[in-house]
């Protein structure tokens, strides 16, 4: 110990002289040393998670100072850098990060306070969306947007679905409806942050409107309104074509009974657009008809007939033997050498008096066998009780009361006979001539005061009906009779 105390007191002068020249050399040494230029130029460009900045080289600066404030709290210091950029990452989108930079020369940097600073809010993008109907479905999509973990599907400025996916169907949306559509992304579970809504795009679904799907002279028969916006139809069953068309209506004859059907009715536009497809699962089956059915039928026919102009009244040696077109019974005596009538631009084919008129209505509409088999040999009924009785099911109800009549009560006058087709009408083939408008329908009232009694038909017509019901996929009905014909 007493050898390094006399060690110091020997060397304390050279102590001094040696601290004063580092004093000297450090006083030097900040003399020389300029301040750095504070800093200009600060550029952000931000992701949802990073923050990537840039600045302009400041005077006398050989480094700079990052510093960060979150959500408007205290700049602390973040990084020191050589360079004039910097990256910030692992920032939370949605939240506001504020950054200044600092120039620093050796021991010298300049004041915070008069620092560049800059202000990002790190987020999503925004994405840009497209709705395409081309293929019959509402189809909207859109480019997957770095950093979202969904995206939410808004319509008409409701919320209706979130998805993960960037392509998405509405299948909510009804046709020839129109509706607005936009998306936008999300990022985190736990209090989620958006981008900005994407653009708004509208989208429509023009469908084959009025499809409709019923039975006629036992065969199926699809009917649909051709639209504007379609110039082809296809009709399919599972993935076969039935038919392609540019119509609105297709008749199957081929059907088989309890077989199940897949139908699909598209329509095609001329650059291929497609319509939505109408559906439905059916199946052909046989019932039993009832008489309110039958007549319901026969009155049908009667009015078919009545609507048709080619059809008109004839009787007596003048027009034909009591017969009917559809039988082929329908002759008439006063014919020319090549087979055809007298009287120009007249049929003796189409011509129906009153008696073999409702005979074919119940023959062919209803299609009873007793009728149909009268009908086929030329016989009609007379006006009698008993030749109705004498070719089919028909009772005597006498003369009811006006209100009390039923759609295919048949009104016997004495020497005329008329078809009730319900709400006060009756169909029947009149003596006005040759003329569009002698088969037609008429007031009831009037006919019903003059005729002696009313045959009420009582039979089931052809028996069985042709019924299409909706089914499942098993052929279990699903509802109720949906469509007959």
């Amino acid at each position: 110990m007493k050898k390094i105390r006399a060690w110091f007191r020997k060397n304390k002068r050279a102590f001094l002289i040696t601290d004063f020249l580092l004093l000297i050399t450090t006083v030097a040494i900040l003399v020389a040393t300029a301040n750095p230029a504070d800093v200009q130029g600060l550029t952000i460009d931000t992701t949802y998670n990073t923050a990537s900045l840039t600045w302009d080289a400041a005077k006398n600066a050989k480094g700079y100072r990052v510093y960060r404030s979150r959500n408007g709290g205290k700049y602390k210091y973040l990084d020191y850098t050589a360079d004039t950029s910097f990256e910030d990452k692992d920032l939370r989108t949605g939240d506001t990060y504020s950054y200044a930079i600092a120039s620093r020369n050796g021991f010298l940097t300049s004041d915070i306070s008069d620092a560049e600073k800059l202000d990002v809010v790190p987020s999503l993008e925004k994405p840009v969306l497209e709705v395409d109907t081309s293929k019959g479905e509402m189809m909207l999509k859109f480019g997957e947007i770095d950093g979202a973990i969904c995206y939410e599907v808004i319509r008409n400025g409701e919320v209706i679905d979130t998805i993960e996916d960037t392509d998405y169907v509405d299948h909510s949306a009804k046709s020839d409806k129109e509706y607005k559509y936009e998306v936008r992304a999300v990022r985190y579970k736990k209090k989620p942050v958006y981008s900005k809504f994407s653009n708004k795009e509208k989208g429509v679904l023009h469908a084959v409107q009025n499809f409709k799907i019923k039975t006629m002279d036992n065969n199926i028969v699809f009917t649909w309104n051709p639209s504007e916006y379609y110039t082809t139809y296809k009709l399919y069953n599972g993935n076969h074509i039935l038919t392609e068309t540019d119509e609105g209506q297709f008749t199957m004859s081929d059907y088989k009974l309890d077989k199940v059907y897949d139908i699909s009715l598209v329509g095609y536009a001329s650059d291929n657009t497609r319509s939505p497809e109408c559906e439905r699962r059916i199946m052909a089956t046989e019932e039993d008809m009832t008489s309110e059915e039958a007549c319901d039928e026969a009155c049908e026919w009667a009015v078919d007939i009545a609507n048709d102009n080619s059809f008109t009244y004839g009787t007596g040696a003048r027009a034909h033997r009591p017969g009917c077109y559809f039988c082929g019974t329908n002759v008439g005596p006063n014919m020319n050498k090549k087979g055809k009538s007298k009287v120009s631009g007249h049929s003796y084919a189409k011509t129906y008096c009153c008696n073999p008129f409702v005979t074919a209505c119940f023959a062919h509409g209803a299609g009873d066998p007793g009728m149909l088999s009268a009908c086929s040999r030329g016989k009609t009924v007379e006006f009698t009780p008993g030749s109705f009785t004498r070719y089919g099911p028909f009772k005597n109800v006498g003369k009811p009361g006006y209100g009390n009549l039923k759609k295919g009560d048949v009104l016997v006058m004495s020497a005329h006979v008329m078809i009730y087709i319900g709400d006060g009408r009756i169909a029947h083939a009149k003596s006005s001539g040759w003329g569009a408008g002698s088969i037609t329908t008429d007031k009831a009232s009037g006919y019903y005061k003059r005729s002696k009694f009313v045959m009420r038909y009582t039979g089931s017509g052809r028996g069985k009906k042709l019924v299409i019901k909706d089914v499942d996929e098993k052929g279990n009905p699903i509802e109720e009779e949906s469509s007959e014909g």
